[in-house]
């Protein structure tokens, strides 16, 4: 199973190998972490974290896939299959920093509230249970015992911000905030959407209601969770890098918009960078020398720089 070329496949096996060592036994895998490197056990230490948190509609690997290509030109193909890649983060950035270990984060992105039971069921899809639930799951398999650095696409931004909130205000997890070096946001609405607020239709067709309330523009609890994350990133002198989306999404036959608008992907603090893609494609690189995966390559390296170049 680890030789598959489906890289679902393959990281289930990784993940169950590893659970299995009992070398290792100290980092334990639970439902919904994956590793994607390494997937085997070899003489490369690992200095450091890299970890990939999706957002509403994603999972720990369509996220990370690289962009859809047109390959076929009249018949026949148009490029090398060579550098295709299912999962960048897999194939591409554990290529370029062999010591690193990468993660990606799979969590419950319910699409609306007809499935929900029970109120329990409700609180089950909040940020701030989500972020608990987490936060467990990555103490067990380590996370936070060395430097690490956080990749989120859209609402995974947000929910990176709250659990790091979370880690400040637990002695067992302070090492996770301490450890954090940098943060990487795709097009995270920190200050909210303008589609929460779209038709009612549209809306229920798109979002779970709960994150639609959390996600409306310049709700009070974003507006919250920004400012208490603000706060202990200049604290902790946490690096930041976010890139914004340019191009409208395609939202069905008949709708097209600007999903997070660069003001809302504007954190107001570390580098901002306006991309000509849409919500979707925007943590999807084209190919691995495309200034997308070269600039989110730079900013880990440098902001690992002091852990990984020993």
């Amino acid at each position: 199973m680890m030789q598959s070329p489906h890289v679902m496949q393959a990281s289930h096996a990784a993940r169950a190998l590893a659970n299995l060592d009992r070398e290792i036994v100290s980092e334990k895998y639970q439902d919904g972490i994956y590793i994607l490197h390494p997937q085997t056990r070899g003489n490369q230490p690992i200095k450091a974290d890299v970890l990939f948190i999706h957002g509403i509609l994603g999972a720990a690997f369509k996220t990370w896939r690289q962009k859809d290509r047109c390959t076929f030109e009249e018949g026949k193909e148009a490029e090398s299959q060579d550098d295709y890649t299912e999962c960048w983060p897999k194939s591409w950035l554990a290529a370029d920093c062999p010591n690193l270990r990468v993660l990606s984060v799979e969590y419950d992105s319910h699409l609306s509230d007809w499935m929900a039971k029970c109120p329990a069921e409700n609180q089950r899809k909040s940020l701030a249970y989500r972020s608990r639930e987490l936060l467990n799951k990555l103490k067990v398999a380590g996370v936070g015992e060395r430097p690490v650095v956080w990749v989120a696409h859209s609402m995974g931004g947000l929910l990176v911000k709250k659990m790091l909130l979370d880690a400040a205000n637990d002695p067992d997890l302070q090492g996770l905030l301490k450890n954090t070096k940098g943060i990487m946001f795709y097009s995270v609405p920190h200050h909210g959407t303008f589609m929460a607020e779209y038709s009612v239709n549209v809306r229920y067709l798109l979002f779970p209601s709960i994150e639609v309330r959390e996600l409306c523009k310049d709700s009070p609890a974003l507006r919250c969770l920004n400012e208490g994350f603000l706060k202990i990133v200049k604290e902790n002198e946490i690096k930041m890098l976010s890139f914004a989306e340019t191009r409208p999404t395609n939202i069905g036959p008949m709708i097209k918009i600007l999903v997070v608008p660069t003001q809302s992907a504007d954190l107001g603090l570390g580098e901002l960078i306006e991309v000509d893609v849409d919500h979707l494609s925007i943590c999807k690189p084209e190919k691995k020398d495309s200034f997308l995966y070269r600039r989110s390559l730079q900013f880990i390296q440098e902001a690992l720089q002091h852990f990984i170049s020993h």
